[in-house]
C-alpha cells in the first residue's frame, strides 16, 4: 500500500484526491494531510505546515499555493521521498526549485494530470509538424470561477509543444484587445475563460485557409485529475531522482508499439576501408548516382585503425549497387560481402527513448528463436534489423509475443 502525505487536502482538488484513494483503499491510504486552515479530514490528522507532520509517507502529492513549494520540496529532500506537483500558477523561480529538489529525490510536475490532455498534447505536435506554419494557432482555455492563475498551465503546455514543434519564431499573445493590430505570422494566441463551475477546457485551433483543424479536451470532474495524481505517485515509487511528467508515464507505456516488415532487401558489408570520411561519402555517392535506395547505414570508423560500412538496398537494385563500387576496384582496399534474400523488421515504439535494454532483449528474443541477425541500426525510438526471408514470419511473431505484449 502507498501511504500519502496530501498537501492542500482542504481545497477542490485536495478533497477529490482523498476521495479517490479512499476508492482504492487497498493500493493508497492517506496517512495526513496539510493545510493552511486545518480542518476535520476524518482519522486523518491534518498540519498547518509541511515541517509538522510527524506520520510517515512514501510520497507527497502537492494540490496547494505555489507559495507553499519551498516547504513540500524541502520535506521531500528531508525524508527522501519522491513528490508529486498538482499545483499551477508556478513562476521560473519554483520551476528552478523544484529543478533543484529533483537532483536528488524524484519529482513529477505537470500543468495537467489528466492522461486526455496528454494525448491532446501529442496530437497537436503531430498536427503543427504536419499543418505547419501556414495554419495559425489559437488556444481557448476556460475553468471554473474560482481559479486564480490565468492562462492555465495547461494552457500553456499546449503552446509550448506548438512551440517545439514550430521551425520559425513564435510568439505568445495573451488575449487580443488591440484596435489596430493586425495578427502577424508566427503568434499563439491564448485566451481565458472564468466562469462558472467549469472543471476544465482546453480548445487549439489550427485555422488555415478555408479549413480550421480543432483539438480539444474536456473534464467534466476533478476525480480525472485525482486519479492522475496517484497514479503519478505510483509512478515515481519506481524511479531513480529526476523531473518527470505525465508526458513519461504515456511514453513509457508504448515502448514498443508495432512491428513492420518490408520483404527483398540485401545487404553489403565492405571492411577493411581506410579509416577516411571522405572515402566513406564517396562510396555512398557512387551508389546514389546510380539511383540506388539506401537504407540502414552503419559504419565504425576507429581511429587509425580499419573502417567498414554496412547498408541495405533493395533486392532488385542490388546489381546496380555492385556496378557504382567497381570505379573502387584495385585502388582501395576492402572485402565486400553481400547477402540477399533478406527481410528487414522494424520495430518502434516512443517509450524506447525512455526504456535501457530494449534492443538486446529483442537480440535475445531472436537468439533464443534460434533467428540469425545479419544486420541492426537503432535509433532513439526505432530498432531495424535483417533476417532471412525463410525466418521472417516466425521472427516477427516472436517479436510479437515477447516484446510487444510486454510492453
Amino acid at each position: 500500500m502507498i501511504r500519502i502525505l496530501l498537501n492542500g487536502i482542504g481545497g477542490q482538488m485536495g478533497r477529490a484526491t482523498l476521495e479517490a484513494a479512499r476508492n482504492q483503499s487497498g493500493l493508497y491510504c492517506v496517512v495526513a494531510g496539510v493545510d493552511a486552515a486545518p480542518q476535520s479530514a476524518g482519522d486523518i490528522p491534518v498540519y498547518a505546515a509541511c515541517g509538522q507532520v510527524k506520520e510517515a509517507f512514501d510520497v507527497i502529492i502537492d494540490f496547494s499555493v505555489p507559495a507553499a513549494l519551498a516547504g513540500v520540496l524541502r520535506l521531500a529532500r528531508e525524508r527522501h521521498t519522491p513528490a508529486v506537483i498538482g499545483t499551477t500558477g508556478l513562476t521560473e523561480r519554483h520551476r528552478q526549485l523544484i529543478a533543484d529538489a529533483a537532483a536528488q529525490v524524484p519529482i513529477f510536475q505537470t500543468g495537467n494530470l489528466s492522461l486526455g490532455v496528454n494525448l491532446q498534447m501529442a496530437l497537436i505536435r503531430e498536427a503543427r509538424a504536419t499543418l505547419g506554419a501556414g495554419f495559425d494557432v489559437e488556444i481557448i482555455e476556460r475553468h471554473h470561477r474560482r481559479k486564480i492563475d490565468a492562462p492555465s498551465g495547461t494552457a500553456l503546455m499546449l503552446a509550448g509543444c506548438i512551440e517545439e514543434e514550430s521551425t520559425a519564431e513564435t510568439e505568445l499573445v495573451f488575449g487580443r484587445h488591440e484596435t489596430n493590430r493586425r495578427r502577424t505570422d508566427g503568434e499563439i494566441g491564448i485566451h481565458s475563460v472564468r466562469g462558472g463551475t467549469i472543471v476544465g477546457e482546453h480548445e487549439v485551433l489550427f485555422l488555415g485557409r478555408d479549413e480550421v483543424l480543432e483539438i480539444n479536451h474536456r473534464a467534466y470532474s476533478k476525480q480525472v485529475f485525482a486519479t492522475g495524481a496517484l497514479r503519478a505517485a505510483a509512478y515515481l515509487l519506481q524511479k531513480q531522482h529526476g523531473l518527470y511528467s505525465m508526458q513519461d508515464i504515456v511514453t513509457e507505456g508504448n515502448v514498443a508499439s508495432h512491428v513492420t516488415a518490408l520483404e527483398d532487401q540485401a545487404i553489403l558489408n565492405l571492411s577493411g576501408l581506410p579509416a577516411d570520411g571522405r572515402l566513406v561519402r564517396r562510396i555512398l555517392a557512387l551508389v546514389a548516382e546510380r539511383g540506388v535506395v539506401v537504407d540502414m547505414i552503419s559504419l565504425s570508423l576507429p581511429g587509425g585503425a580499419a573502417a567498414c560500412l554496412g547498408f541495405t538496398v533493395p533486392q532488385a537494385q542490388l546489381s546496380d549497387a555492385l556496378n557504382a563500387l567497381l570505379p573502387l576496384s584495385g585502388s582501395v582496399p576492402f572485402e565486400l560481402f553481400t547477402e540477399g534474400g533478406m527481410t528487414k523488421l522494424v520495430i518502434e515504439g516512443p517509450g524506447m527513448a525512455l526504456r535501457t535494454g530494449v534492443a538486446a532483449e529483442v537480440l535475445g528474443v531472436l537468439e533464443d528463436a534460434g533467428i540469425a541477425v545479419r544486420l541492426i541500426t537503432t535509433s532513439e525510438t526505432k530498432i531495424e534489423l535483417c533476417v532471412g526471408a525463410a525466418q521472417a514470419a516466425r521472427a516477427a511473431a516472436e517479436l510479437q509475443q515477447h516484446i510487444l505484449k510486454q510492453y
